[in-house]
């Protein structure tokens, strides 16, 4: 009876510790969403969303020309340039 008491407390005590490592890794991912990788380097940050936003402007031109019959072309590609924009950030 004893040796079933010992077996439970260990595994009750092996549960507990899983618990809490699980917990406390969450809060560690969770607490670096949205942190910048490091060494963070603005100037590069830049540099892509300058590239990125010259694509949306190509495709926005590109969108134009494929919709040139189309009266709403220039409001329909606006639209697509604006959400292409905004995910280069």
């Amino acid at each position: 009876m004893s040796l079933n008491i010992k077996h439970l407390n260990v595994r009750t005590a092996l549960v507990l510790l899983a618990f809490i490592f699980l917990t406390f890794n969450n809060t560690i991912v969770f607490s670096q969403d949205n942190t910048p990788e490091f060494p963070y380097d603005p100037d590069e940050k830049a540099t892509q969303a300058k590239i990125c936003a010259k694509v949306c402007l190509k495709r926005r031109d590109a969108c134009i020309k494929i919709e040139s019959s189309n009266p709403e072309s220039e409001q329909i590609c606006q639209s697509q340039m604006i959400i292409c924009i905004n995910q280069c950030r």
